[in-house]
């Protein structure tokens, strides 16, 4: 989702972000129980859900996937999803231009999902807002859910109010994906593009990039536009073209 993010998004929006196509892993089964479980509708003895883990682990497609299982079984809930740094942008601003998204609507929500909210760090005015909203909510009995690279315990620049409230809830850190998992997404990957990658291909090639979504998916589109190009069926020279790898 990077690179395409909007300020704020009602639900339902971007379906491919779905928890029937989330590749889940051993690194990440608990963090998705915990997804499914806090959009249940289910009374639960948490509000809050704060996922955690590197760049490509799924953090934003667990979120949106949160938002959409919502809109579409409650449809009753008001969800919201915001990027903490146009949440920033909004909450630093007076002019007459964010009017239409002040942030009161915020308050008012069942549903909040915060995308990358260590990067309030060194905000405090903002950090300030978020604290409001989030009693707000969970006064009102509305879920909040968090994701970030960084573990609440090594948030930086956050006031220590704020961070005490990131603990309120549930934590889940989503790890990297074993090689069955990797090779599965790899597979998954190639179905959605109608390229075959062969096994014994995926596996040299878990072995030379990271096992990460990005990585993987953009080379899958290299391998699925180097086919087109040559007009062939995936091979290992194939791959090492599309790949570079010598």
């Amino acid at each position: 989702m990077a690179g395409s993010r909007q300020s704020i998004l009602n639900f339902p929006a971007r379906p491919e972000y779905d928890f029937s196509n989330f590749v889940v892993s051993p690194g990440s089964q608990f963090a998705v129980s915990l997804a499914r479980e806090i959009c249940s509708g289910t009374e639960l003895t948490y509000q809050t859900l704060f996922l955690t883990g590197g760049q490509g682990m799924g953090k934003t497609h667990l979120l949106m996937a949160i938002g959409n299982h919502t809109a579409q079984s409650l449809p009753e809930k008001n969800v919201l999803y915001v990027h903490c740094p146009d949440f920033i942008r909004l909450s630093q601003s007076d002019s007459a231009e964010t009017v239409p998204h002040s942030l009161a609507p915020f308050e008012n929500l069942d549903f909040f999902l915060m995308d990358d909210v260590d990067k309030i760090a060194g905000h405090p005015a903002s950090q300030k807002k978020l604290y409001l909203i989030y009693n707000s909510i969970m006064t009102r009995g509305g879920k909040i859910i968090f994701t970030g690279r960084t573990s609440l315990n090594d948030l930086p620049d956050t006031e220590d109010y704020l961070k005490s409230r990131f603990r309120w809830g549930m934590t889940a850190e989503i790890q990297a994906m074993d090689d069955p998992t990797s090779a599965r997404l790899f597979e998954k990957l190639g179905r959605d593009v109608g390229v075959a990658v062969p096994q014994k291909t995926i596996a040299y090639l878990l072995k030379r990039i990271p096992r990460d979504f990005p990585s993987i998916k953009d080379a899958v589109t290299r391998i699925n536009e180097e086919s087109l190009k040559q007009k062939k069926k995936v091979s290992l020279p194939l791959v090492k073209t599309a790949l570079s790898i010598p």
